[in-house]
């Protein structure tokens, strides 16, 4: 149950994300006067309302406010992107970095973390010979390709994570890491089939790439404008369609 009042819950939400209202506006979908009327106390938003803000922030609605850890932040940014026109998509692309942080891939439900001993697309081809239905994310879903690994650390979803006992867990020694997460209903919702490779939208690879320990979010950023430049140019040659 939800004891305090709805401005002082959005204004928690927006200060435990380091945004002004402009910013938090932006990540969770609505206008900044809205952000700004609710946090006045001139309008009290729905019960519904505050859930798309909550949601949209990484965060679920109870007594305290808690971090979601799932990626519902993601598929409410993605479906933004997809929906909105030329101009606006450009824009919220290069957003997407506010929208990685809430929810880290090493900390989502599920997760397992294995060394990766061969190229991406060998170890993809070797998930699918075992049944696990891997969909893959990251810089490969962005560049639509598993011929080479792009990624620091790949990001593969498969249908039971805890099922791939086989695999070598991550350990100091290894030369490099896959990051493996169950495939929930919002990765089916986003999944595409890239030249027989079930990948994720190239702006779910980019916040699983934006999301990534190490180096990958640097790696990531440097991206950002060209994804930014390639899904507008899509939504354009589909409206000229």
């Amino acid at each position: 149950m939800i004891t305090t009042s709805a401005a002082s819950l959005v204004t928690r939400m927006r200060l435990k994300r380091e945004l002004s209202k402009t910013a938090f506006a932006q990540l969770v979908g609505v206008p900044a006067s809205t952000i700004t009327r609710i946090e006045s106390g001139i309008v009290d938003p729905t019960y519904s309302m505050l859930q798309k803000i909550a949601s949209g922030a990484g965060f679920t609605l109870s007594g305290t406010l808690s971090d979601v850890g799932s990626d519902a932040p993601y598929a409410a940014a993605v479906e933004r992107i997809q929906n909105a026109s030329s101009v606006e998509r450009r824009r919220l692309v290069k957003k997407l970095a506010q929208t990685a942080i809430l929810a880290p891939v090493t900390k989502r439900p599920g997760v397992r973390i294995f060394s990766l001993d061969r190229p991406i697309g060998d170890f993809v081809r070797y998930l699918e010979q075992r049944g696990a239905n891997p969909t893959v994310s990251s810089l490969e879903a962005v560049a639509d390709d598993i011929a080479s690994t792009r990624s620091f650390t790949p990001v593969v979803y498969v249908e039971r994570p805890e099922d791939l006992d086989d695999l070598t867990p991550m350990s100091p020694t290894a030369r490099s890491s896959v990051i493996v997460l169950p495939i929930t209903e919002n990765v089916r919702k986003f999944t595409r089939w890239v030249n027989g490779t079930a990948m994720l939208a190239p702006e779910w690879g980019m916040l699983d790439a934006l999301a990534s320990p190490g180096r990958q979010t640097d790696v990531a950023r440097t991206f950002l404008p060209q994804l930014a430049a390639r899904v507008t140019m899509t939504r354009e040659a589909g409206a000229a369609a």
